[in-house]
């Protein structure tokens, strides 16, 4: 392979996806062109694969598709423009491109952007299933050397988890509750305990994954096969009142009934995930008369340095998490054979030559 190409996988249709030689991005103005060292396994980027996700059918997300949107890596070269950054630089960067010219832009105000790409998804700038990746300078962050490589990539998931605590004050008196034991159900765990809640509950359906969560900061794990999730939130919540924040993360509509179940009066109920649909049956009266408050949690502008921050200072670590490590080569296998990690994977990194 020339020093002109890569390799890289493209997904043309559903499970149809191709490593491929291609060309390799080139450093021009402000960009940035960074030797991909790790890219994060998304559920996003299963849902592409298989044609199941939301966006695809509502042609958001169109074929040929370049995916991934999680990763971290090593600058090669910089347009003559960068200012920040120089080769031999370990970085991370955001999930979305904004246009740069726009007012909002130019006021760094980039989530007001009206004419972003998603990074792997939406209105797609090329993912990081690639060996090398090209971002504009402004949405790329140094990655300090205390962090690793697979803490680097996890920072993009991380920053959506983060997203759910925005506005919230935890104290030694409040429960959190967390649904979902995926990764960004993980880094919710672990930052209701780094923000303070007295109890920490993780709800979810794999003892294995369950019990990594006593390892990142949960105080009491539910298995919801097993028991009745709300009743035993109720029963080990402080004052036994139920939860004072619920970080929903598993998308699934019984945990987002649940959510609502478990809550005390004035809890707070932040939602993650994308449901590919709509979800019946929702309790409204007992979110009114609750006086509980449901918001959306998604990736902003500003959370990646944030939770990076978190990760740098953290006495507790997130490596317990990364439980699977894939050679590029190999990485189709993940997606083909998705059967083999499913009951032990919580993030799967891509591992490229470092």
């Amino acid at each position: 392979m020339s020093k002109e190409t890569m390799k890289a996988i493209t997904v043309y249709g559903p499970r149809d996806a191709r490593m491929e030689t291609v060309p390799k991005p080139i450093a021009t103005g402000d960009m940035i062109v960074a030797k991909v060292c790790r890219t994060g396994v998304c559920a996003t980027d299963k849902s592409i694969y298989t044609g199941e996700s939301s966006f695809i059918r509502s042609g958001e997300i169109k074929y040929p598709c370049r995916f991934g949107h999680e990763w971290a890596g090593i600058v090669e070269s910089v347009g003559p423009d960068v200012k920040d950054f120089k080769v031999g630089d370990r970085v991370y960067a955001d999930n979305f491109v904004a246009c740069g010219v726009c007012e909002a832009c130019k006021r760094k105000d980039y989530m007001k952007c009206p004419s972003t790409w998603s990074v792997g998804t939406v209105n797609a700038w090329d993912g990081c299933y690639a060996e090398y990746m090209q971002m504009p300078e402004r949405h790329v962050y140094h990655l300090p050397d205390e962090l690793s490589m697979d803490e680097g990539a996890l920072i993009e998931p991380a920053s959506i988890a983060y997203d759910a605590f925005r506005g919230v004050t935890l104290t030694k008196d409040d429960t959190a509750v967390v649904f979902g034991t995926g990764a960004i159900g993980m880094v919710s765990v672990w930052l209701a305990k780094y923000y303070g809640a007295g109890e920490v509950i993780l709800v979810g359906r794999n003892d294995e994954k369950l019990k990594i969560g006593l390892e990142i900061g949960a105080d009491h794990v539910i298995n919801g096969k097993k028991e009745d999730a709300v009743a035993k939130i109720k029963e080990l919540s402080l004052g036994k009142k139920g939860a004072n924040l619920v970080v929903e993360t598993s998308g699934s509509a019984s945990a987002l009934r649940d959510s609502i179940a478990c809550s005390a009066k004035y809890a707070r109920i932040s939602v993650i995930s994308f449901y590919e649909r709509n979800v019946d049956d929702l309790p409204i009266d007992p979110l009114v008369l609750g006086h509980l408050s449901m918001v959306g949690a998604a990736g902003r502008d500003g959370n990646s340095p944030a939770v990076c921050e978190i990760m740098r200072t953290n006495p507790v670590k997130l490596t317990p998490v990364f439980t699977h490590h894939i050679p590029f080569k190999d990485s189709l296998d993940i997606f083909e054979h998705e059967e083999k990690y499913y009951n032990e994977k919580i993030k799967a990194m891509i591992a490229f030559d470092d």
